[in-house]
C-alpha cells in the first residue's frame, strides 16, 4: 500500500509540479477536512515486455519510470478518491483519471468504489458537462 500522510499543507509533495502544488494548497485551503490523510505520486500500471533491469550486478531495473503516476489518492472515512491536479484541465484529464482510478482498483483492490476526481484551476468549456456525463467530480481551486 502506498505511505499515508495526514491531509494538510506539507513542505513538499513528491513529483508534483509548481502549478500543481499550487492548485493542491488551494484546494486544501478550500477544503480542510476533505479527507483524513493522503498518499502522493503513487505508481500504478503494467511494466513492459522487455527487460528492465538496468544493472544486471544489483538487479537494478527501472519499472518505476513506466508506470503511471497518480497524483494524490485521498482517503476520508472508508471512501477512496483517486485525484488528478492539473491546470486548464482539458477532455483528456477526464480519461485520465478514469484510467488511473480503474488501475488502482486493479492493483489494490479497495473494498469499496473509488472515485475519480480532478482538481483544476479554471473551467474551460464543456467540461462540467463532460465530467459530469462520465462521473468525474471536477473542482475548481
Amino acid at each position: 500500500m502506498p505511505e499515508k500522510y495526514t491531509f494538510g499543507k506539507r513542505y513538499n509533495y513528491p513529483h508534483m509540479m509548481p502549478y500543481d502544488v499550487a492548485i493542491w494548497e488551494r484546494f486544501i485551503e478550500k477544503n480542510p477536512d476533505a479527507y483524513d490523510f493522503v498518499s502522493y505520486d503513487v505508481k500504478v500500471g503494467s511494466t513492459p515486455a522487455f527487460d528492465t533491469v538496468v544493472n544486471q550486478d544489483t538487479g537494478g531495473h527501472a519499472d518505476n519510470l513506466y508506470k503511471r503516476k497518480i497524483d494524490v489518492v485521498g482517503y476520508k472515512g472508508d471512501s477512496i478518491d483517486i485525484i488528478e491536479l492539473k491546470p486548464k484541465a482539458g477532455t483528456s484529464a477526464i480519461g485520465q483519471v478514469k484510467g488511473y482510478t480503474k488501475l488502482y482498483t486493479r492493483e489494490y483492490t479497495p473494498p469499496v468504489e473509488v472515485g475519480a476526481v480532478l482538481i483544476t484551476d479554471q473551467m474551460l468549456p464543456d467540461m462540467e458537462f463532460l465530467s459530469r456525463e462520465e462521473g468525474v467530480r471536477l473542482v475548481i481551486a
